[in-house]
């Protein structure tokens, strides 16, 4: 076990640092468009408020599929993006970047259905967290505390499980649900190593809270610094080689069935 756990952070090592040294190399283009990311993010939220007592339902309505279309629309170049560096491809024309209408929407089906998981999630949890009451334990802390703990939890494992659907997407065309038993099927035998690479990417965002709590100012900014400019804009190509190494040893099926691979 020692042993499986010592390979498993070597070579989620080797993806992260690996994923540094591309970031490195092309820091402005991946730094760009999580940039243009955050702008999208926080331009919409600035025209929802001040809009909101200005126009109609139906301009707000079409200012929401814009700004939607524009935000996810760069997520899906950001992972192309990635996966091309990952591949070490450096320059391509302009429309590979581009997500089709297709695959942009099954992308967003693909969200949707992480959405519908959840609330099945929440669901479930709250029946088996019903019990609880007979035991004493207050329904608001079940409620507000031990319900979304227990749902977080799960829903981070099936997160990192369907977590390369988009890749499958963007690169094989596949649609979002035949995507998402791919990245079920191509994560079997690899959550270890992804949940070391998630550790690693949400280290230095638990430091910052760590330092915040206890009043070290200065080393929390440094934390919120390089969470910023380096963990950010590494997530996508961290995926992005992981992905890549993984389909070399990948040897199932292309359409795989989802039970046998769920566990």
């Amino acid at each position: 076990m020692l042993e499986f756990l010592k390979e498993s952070t070597f070579r989620a090592n080797d993806v992260f640092f690996r994923a540094l040294n591309i970031l490195k190399k092309h820091y402005i283009s991946v730094a760009g468009l999580c940039f243009l990311l955050f702008v999208t993010n926080n331009l919409s939220t600035y025209l929802a408020l001040y809009l909101s007592d200005l126009t109609g339902s139906g301009i707000r309505f079409v200012l929401l599929l814009v700004f939607v279309t524009l935000f996810f629309g760069l997520q899906l170049v950001l992972i192309k993006r990635a996966i091309l560096l990952a591949n070490n491809i450096e320059k391509t024309a302009l429309r590979n970047y581009i997500p089709s209408t297709k695959q942009f929407i099954h992308f967003i089906l693909g969200l949707l259905s992480y959405s519908f998981i959840t609330g099945v999630v929440y669901l479930l949890c709250s029946i088996v967290c019903m019990p609880l009451l007979y035991m004493g334990i207050d329904m608001d802390t079940i409620s507000y505390e031990i319900n979304p703990l227990l749902t977080g939890i799960i829903m981070m494992f099936v997160l990192i499980r369907i977590s390369f659907f988009p890749f499958f997407i963007l690169e094989n065309n596949f649609s979002f649900v035949r995507s998402i038993k791919l990245s079920i099927a191509f994560t079997r035998g690899n959550t270890t190593n992804l949940l070391i690479l998630m550790a690693l990417l949400a280290s230095t965002y638990l430091g910052q809270m760590v330092f915040e709590y206890m009043d070290y100012s200065i080393f929390a900014k440094i934390m919120s610094a390089v969470n910023t400019f380096v963990i950010i804009p590494s997530v996508s190509l961290v995926l992005a080689v992981a992905y890549v190494g993984m389909i070399k040893e990948y040897k199932g099926s292309y359409d795989p069935e989802l039970l046998k691979n769920i566990i």
